[in-house]
């Protein structure tokens, strides 16, 4: 009797293990349909979005100004500054916002050139703003840049650029 309820045992366990077996499989199946589902919403939702930003930015790039069409750059004396420096000064003081150089409007910058200069000894840029309008060379404001402190310059005088070479021209061609 012995060999038959070890051998009905056995069955039993037999029986248990593929039921067992089974349902594991069922709901490793049913995990495995349910997170390839939430992955597919997942991934259809961020194309959404990014074919909407896309498009916007699109839209965006037609509107912005454009070099050559509105405005002019000219880089000189490039061995005394590297440039990356340059354009991150000039991006921190607020002179690579072109829509806003070239507003008219009351709050905008109405800008027709720019002249940029690089004192060397104090680490700091010198701007010449001539707006839209000026009459003479002599018709400009002053500006700066303090390079290691990474701040404006305030009430800077005329001579402060006397003698130092031009590094940057911005020119707006919308007033020629």
């Amino acid at each position: 009797m012995k060999k038959f309820q070890f051998e009905q045992k056995l069955k039993d366990l037999t029986k248990r293990l593929t039921r067992r077996n089974f349902i594991l499989f069922i709901a490793s199946s049913l995990m495995i349909v349910l997170i390839c589902q939430l992955l597919f919403v997942f991934h259809n939702k961020q194309s959404s979005v990014a074919h909407s930003e896309t498009s916007q930015s699109s839209s965006q790039v037609t509107n912005q100004r454009g070099e050559g069409k509105d405005y002019t750059i000219q880089y000189s004396n490039s061995s005394l500054i590297k440039r990356t420096t340059l354009n991150t000064a000039l991006k921190n003081a607020g002179l690579f916002d072109f829509t806003y150089l070239l507003n008219t409007s009351d709050d905008g910058g109405n800008e027709a050139k720019i002249l940029v200069y690089y004192n060397q000894a104090n680490q700091q840029l010198v701007f010449k703003f001539y707006q839209n309008g000026y009459q003479s060379a002599n018709d400009y404001q002053i500006g700066g840049y303090d390079l290691q402190k990474q701040t404006a310059i305030h009430s800077l005088q005329p001579s402060a650029f006397n003698g130092l070479p031009l590094v940057y021209t911005w020119e707006n061609l919308q007033t020629k």
